[in-house]
């Protein structure tokens, strides 16, 4: 319930003032070695707020079946997680853009303060890098189970403790100035993951790391796309990786 009622007051934010521009995004994703599925859907809006400044909303819902093996049987919800920030275009090409999502999991919830600085070039590309800090508490529940440290052989119990990580985020989009391919967009996105507690993420360490291309068309108001996605595999005491392909459409209003 208390999920919900944020839900309807991030809701209702959005299409308050003065809007600029808003976005659909449903997305599916499959891990080829894990061979499981997973999907989100994603809202968001901004409002102009003041001259060179706009703030962003945006609500996202993952979900998946109860069998992840399956694509769709029996769903079941995922995190959900409500976002918000602010642009300040510096100049024409700088920009900066605090933020801090909040997302909400079974017995736990994640605080995410963190800041973006974007650049766009004259040429086509557009580029940010972000640091964000995560604060995951969670519940006093036994559920919450154990987490194991990097050593693979001390374990913490996960009931009533934070745990903190430190994320960089490095992203890039390239629009061709060409008549033919003006609606193709390519991006890509690197992310570095370390765990301030000292918990294994990956290969024995508190670190882990991810890289994605994106493609995609645009058609009018509607943007499909496909990812792919070099990611770690399904345990994080090897330094096994996996491919994670990802499709979607987005709606922008």
């Amino acid at each position: 319930m208390k999920n919900t009622k944020i839900a309807l007051v991030v809701a209702a934010s959005l299409f308050a003032g003065s809007v600029s521009a808003g976005s659909l995004n449903y997305r599916a994703e499959y891990k080829h070695d894990e061979e499981t599925y997973a999907q989100r859907i994603k809202i968001g809006e901004s409002v102009t707020v003041a001259d060179k400044t706009k703030l962003y909303f945006s609500v996202e819902q993952k979900f998946q079946s109860s069998d992840t093996t399956d694509f769709w049987n029996q769903m079941a919800r995922g995190d959900s997680e409500f976002d918000w920030g602010i642009r300040y275009d510096i100049n024409k090409q700088w920009y900066i853009q605090p933020g801090m999502p909040i997302t909400f999991g079974n017995e736990r919830t994640t605080y995410k303060p963190q800041l973006r600085v974007g650049y766009k070039s004259s040429f086509g590309l557009t580029t940010a890098l972000r640091y964000r800090h995560e604060f995951r508490e969670y519940s006093d529940s036994d559920s919450n189970g154990t987490r194991t440290l990097s050593d693979g052989v001390t374990k913490v119990e996960s009931a009533g403790k934070t745990f903190q990580e430190g994320k960089w985020t490095l992203t890039g989009s390239y629009r061709f100035s060409q008549e033919s391919l003006k609606n193709l967009r390519l991006s890509y996105e690197a992310n570095y993951i370390h765990n301030y507690d000292d918990v294994r993420l990956y290969n024995n360490t508190n670190e882990n790391w991810d890289l994605g291309a994106i493609i995609g068309y645009q058609f009018g108001d509607i943007r499909p796309y496909m990812e792919f996605w070099n990611v770690k595999g399904a345990g994080s005491d090897n330094d096994d990786r996996q491919l994670r392909t990802r499709i979607g459409v987005s709606y922008s209003f």
